[in-house]
């Protein structure tokens, strides 16, 4: 009788898809129109990089000294503030290549880039192993906004129940996107099919099947709107997804699956089965969540049963720990970490729907809560379980709780918390119409209610999630027959930027570097200077300069008239006639021809400057630099970026700043 019991609350929470289902069926032959739906203004965009590649793959290159490099990068979003790809040795930036906002180099979706090989004097870098990181900036809007576009094809998914991304920021899946399908549409778009939906943070097709990114990771998917369910991608890659509609004599719902990144059909594993079920021998896991990594892996569930009168037929949230082989061990039925109360209060009254954990343990849990008014709680957050202080029993209050008797809190579906912690986002079915809160994960306190703009026809809203730097992702499911679902991604405000180091290093395959100059003897006779320097063996006396200046601290300039030769193989001697008073000198090597300005120009408020420099430079090997007066100091303009204007002239362009201004190029 219980079983029966336990069934009949699950139909009464998925009633309104059964519906869409029975209407469903009646137009599985026909064409989708998708409707033309503008997003609303950006907020704040929370831009980043992935999918850096380096020559185009994720793995470690060879190169020649002097040799181009291609970078490539995937944005989320534009960069309204521009791109820096850094080329770095240990934590050193040796070269910066900077691309404003509006061109390439800064735009959403794919970003190609060369690097020259060449550090920030024009020098080919020497033998060794170089990083590259990409740092997109964004100005920042005013409010939580969509930036994410419903009519992309990448957005679309008729009946979406699970979304997840990607937060591991060492991996080459960095930023990858997973929604399940849980209902066949009545259309032949990709996201009609039942299964896994797997794309890159722009909404483009995942890069292994860029024509057909759904993917049933060799399962059967029930496909009953349950089937595949929530879905969760541990901080070492592994995707997690909870079948919600397996039903195996009556006793219950919920088994876990384990694939790889790329969902492939041979790294399936079934986490969690049936024999892993609760003390009864029966459960209905609606929720997951997924902790720590390898062997040190932990799964959460929820387990919804409700029995008429006895809530405590639920086994509440239950964490499993897995073996060596990444499954829950056989007939391990987990640990009960909060358990479920007979009246209402800070705790689990009815039965928890689905679970989140923040990087302190801190557990966040939400009731599905579909009558009118009822004071229960929605969404709570329970403190981290510790067997210690608890007694080796069952936490039973909640740090906070909130949204009694608000049926703005109905029906919650799916909860998610973010990267840092400060932030817990909650999808709701609603009683008419869903929406996605975000609330502080400090006290519950509402920060922004998302999806709220009801346009006439019923909606969903199922799942959601957040990727590594502050995004928000949720599903939004219509409850008529035409209208397609999409997921959508907001950003909160606030202006921002985000570093992305490419998985790939590159080894430059050459000499190690000649050791710097270094004076060994200053003497004067007969009013003539001789300075005797070391250096590198293989050097010509033609890569190196004298400077001198009558102050240690400078400013440094080419002392004329010096003769410098070569004594021995790494030594060197430089003449020149001394002058009057006390100098200091220094010893400096060439690197090639350097930037002279040839002219300037202001026309309304854009000042332009063009230089020559070798014909073989690269535009972005130089910076513009300015100054209040002519002795600065002088600092580097942001967002000025050189163009080519032919061979061995480039330009730059800047915007006007104050009354007069002094301008130098640097290579």
């Amino acid at each position: 009788m219980c079983g029966v019991l336990g069934m009949a609350t699950r139909i009464m929470h998925k009633m309104k898809f059964e519906q869409r289902l029975r209407q469903s069926s009646i137009l599985g032959g026909l064409a989708l129109a998708l409707a033309v739906i503008t997003p609303c203004p950006s907020a704040r965009a929370n831009v980043y990089a992935t999918d850096v590649k380096v020559n185009g793959g994720f793995t470690n290159i060879t190169a020649a000294t002097g040799a181009v490099v291609s970078i490539s990068y995937i944005l989320n979003e534009p960069a309204t503030l521009g791109v820096t790809v850094n080329i770095l040795f240990e934590s050193n930036s040796l070269r910066a290549l900077s691309f404003p906002a509006g061109g390439p180099g800064a735009l959403r979706g794919t970003n190609s880039v060369a690097w020259d090989g060449l550090d920030y004097s024009s020098n080919n870098l020497p033998g060794g192993t170089y990083s590259i990181a990409v740092t997109a900036a964004a100005s920042g809007f005013t409010n939580w906004t969509q930036t994410s576009v419903d009519t992309n094809a990448g957005n679309y998914v008729w009946q979406g129940e699970g979304i997840a991304v990607d937060r591991n920021a060492a991996s080459p899946y960095y930023g990858r996107v997973f929604v399940g399908n849980a209902v066949a549409g009545p259309g032949t778009n990709v996201g009609d099919g039942v299964g896994i939906l797997k794309l890159n943070a722009d909404a483009s097709p995942a890069e292994e099947s860029p024509t057909n990114w759904l993917t049933t990771g060799d399962h059967a998917w029930a496909g009953d709107g349950f089937s595949p369910w929530k879905i969760e991608i541990s901080a070492d890659d592994y995707v997690y997804i909870d079948d919600f509609s397996t039903l195996v004599q009556g006793q219950g719902e919920g088994l876990v699956y384990r694939w790889d990144p790329t969902l492939s059909t041979n790294s399936q594993l079934a986490v969690l089965q049936t024999n892993n079920w609760g003390s009864e021998g029966s459960a209905t896991l609606s929720g997951l969540a997924i902790f720590g990594t390898g062997t040190n892996t932990e799964i959460w569930t929820t387990d919804n049963r409700i029995y008429l009168g006895t809530p405590n037929g639920s086994e509440g949230i239950v964490r499993y720990d897995v073996t060596t082989n990444g499954t829950c061990a056989t007939n391990d039925t987990g640990t009960t970490i909060v358990g479920v109360a007979n009246s209402p209060g800070t705790n689990l009254d009815q039965s928890p729907y689905d679970v989140a954990l923040d990087g302190s343990h801190n557990i966040y849990a939400i009731q599905n809560i579909d009558n009118s008014g009822d004071p229960s709680q929605r969404v709570f957050q329970f403190p981290a379980y510790n067997p210690g202080t608890n007694g080796g029993v069952a936490e039973p209050n909640a740090l906070w709780a909130v949204g009694g008797g608000d049926d703005g809190y109905a029906q919650a579906y799916g909860i998610a918390v973010d990267q840092t912690a400060r932030y817990v986002a909650v999808a709701f079915l609603g009683l008419t119409n869903g929406n996605t809160k975000v609330l502080s994960a400090t006290n519950g306190a509402l920060v922004a209610d998302l999806d709220t703009n009801y346009q006439g026809v019923a909606y969903f809203d199922t799942d959601c999630a957040w990727d590594a730097v502050g995004n928000v992702y949720f599903i939004k499911v219509y409850t008529d027959t035409t209208t397609p679902g999409t997921w959508r991604v907001f950003s909160p405000p606030g202006t921002n930027q985000a570093t992305t180091l490419a998985v790939a290093k590159v080894q430059i395959n050459g000499a190690a570097p000649p050791p710097p100059p270094q004076i060994t003897r200053i003497t004067e006779t007969g009013g003539v200077v001789t300075i005797t320097f070391t250096a590198g063996s293989n050097q010509p006396p033609s890569a190196f300069e004298v400077l001198g200046a009558s102050l240690a601290g400078g400013p440094y300039s080419p002392v004329s008239g010096a003769t410098i030769t070569s004594q021995s193989p790494g030594v060197f001697q430089a003449t020149f006639p001394s002058s009057a008073g006390s100098q200091f000198y220094r010893i400096e090597v060439l690197s090639g021809v350097a930037p002279r300005i040839t002219s300037l120009t202001v026309t309304g408020q854009t000042v332009s400057i063009d230089f020559t420099a070798a014909p073989t430079d690269y535009p972005w090997a130089f910076t513009l630099q300015g100054a209040a007066v002519p002795s600065g100091p002088y600092t580097d303009i942001s967002g000025a970026s050189a163009s080519s204007l032919g061979s061995g002239a480039f330009g730059f362009t800047t915007a006007v700043n104050g009354p007069s201004r002094f301008y130098r190029v640097r290579r």
